[in-house]
């Protein structure tokens, strides 16, 4: 249950050829990586989603509604409803630690952050799953990062790796946005995520549909999330989270 909940939250990568670009220096900005791209990541303080999502896994597919809220750089809040109409769980996500709420077992469980590398086997944080969630290149722009032009099909390809992570982000030149994803551990455990149907929603660009791929060594887990609402409130948004007394603590 736990490694379906972390999948659903995050709810053809092989290139051609392409003409490089100079790489970034290490004298180089990440303002000026950024001006090369022509690129910037979503400006919001708060983003409410509603979304359907379809999880696929051993030959078994399970649907959803899923309510996910987040605050910039602190919080991710999701809350999943499967087909019966009744909360199953309800999880807060911050920079160092995950909350979940099983209604199905009556438990609250709380964890580091590392539980996200952990349960899904790619190693992920909080921003990294913050910038899936939004559309954004998953690794923070860096002046060791390579950039590629590829120009037959008006893509950029920026390739990024920290510690044992490899990520490979296409980037639309009309769009300005990512629309492939391709992330590898170095134990070849990978994430694969393709963004589409594109919409502006109060000048803000972003997706309506994501297909993601998680691959391990014993299967291959494929969610696919249809956003029905999206907003970028600018008031205050709540993140209601109350732990009935009853439930079980681990």
């Amino acid at each position: 249950m736990n490694r379906l909940l972390l999948v659903l939250f995050i709810g053809g990568l092989l290139l051609t050829a392409c003409k490089k670009l100079p790489s970034i220096s290490q004298q180089d900005t990440n303002n000026t990586a950024l001006a090369v791209l022509d690129w910037k990541p979503l400006a919001f303080d708060y983003l409410v989603l509603k979304s359907k999502i379809s999880f696929t896994t051993k030959g078994n597919t399970t649907n959803a509604t899923a309510n996910i809220r987040i605050k910039k750089d602190s919080i991710i809040w999701v809350s999943i409803t499967p087909g019966m109409g009744i909360e199953a769980v309800r999880s807060i996500i911050t920079p160092d630690s995950v909350k979940i709420i099983n209604r199905l077992d009556n438990k609250y469980e709380k964890y580091s952050i590392t539980y996200l590398k952990e349960t899904l086997g790619i190693d992920l944080d909080f921003y990294n799953l913050q910038n899936l969630l939004v559309g954004d290149i998953l690794l923070p722009i860096s002046k060791e990062d390579f950039i590629k032009e590829l120009l037959t099909e008006e893509l950029w390809e920026v390739s990024q790796e920290r510690k044992a992570l490899l990520s490979t982000s296409l980037i639309s030149k009309t769009l300005k946005k990512v629309t492939q994803l391709d992330a590898t551990n170095r134990d070849q455990k990978q994430l694969r995520v393709q963004y589409g149907d594109f919409t502006v929603v109060d000048s803000l660009s972003i997706y309506k549909d994501l297909a993601l791929e998680l691959v391990n060594v014993k299967d291959t887990t494929f969610v696919d999330v249809t956003h029905q609402k999206i907003e970028f409130p600018r008031k205050h948004v709540s993140f209601p989270f109350s732990v009935p007394k009853k439930y079980e603590k681990q």
